[in-house]
């Protein structure tokens, strides 16, 4: 093979590796979003099953949904002072 094939296969390979990286980085932080707000939606579910027998309900709506997706523990928290505080 002639030195100038070889090194175009390799800056072909290189360049389908970049665009590989670019389009799978965004996709692997969406797929992580999507899990965590919908473990979200379980600990609400979950809580408000067993808030039931104990006299307490934390909303279940897009915002409470995201901001435990988004925060983790500290949104469980701000949730539920808001709803504390409000309710």
């Amino acid at each position: 093979m002639e030195i100038g094939v070889i090194f175009a296969t390799l800056l072909l390979l290189l360049v389908l590796y970049l665009i590989i990286r670019l389009i799978l980085g965004p996709l692997k932080i969406l797929t992580r979003f999507l899990i965590n707000c919908g473990l979200a939606l379980a600990i609400l579910v979950g809580c408000n099953f067993v808030g039931q027998y104990l006299g307490f309900h934390l909303p279940i709506n897009l915002i409470s949904v995201l901001s435990l997706g988004i925060l983790g523990v500290p949104g469980f928290l701000l949730v539920s002072f808001l709803t504390y505080l409000f309710i």
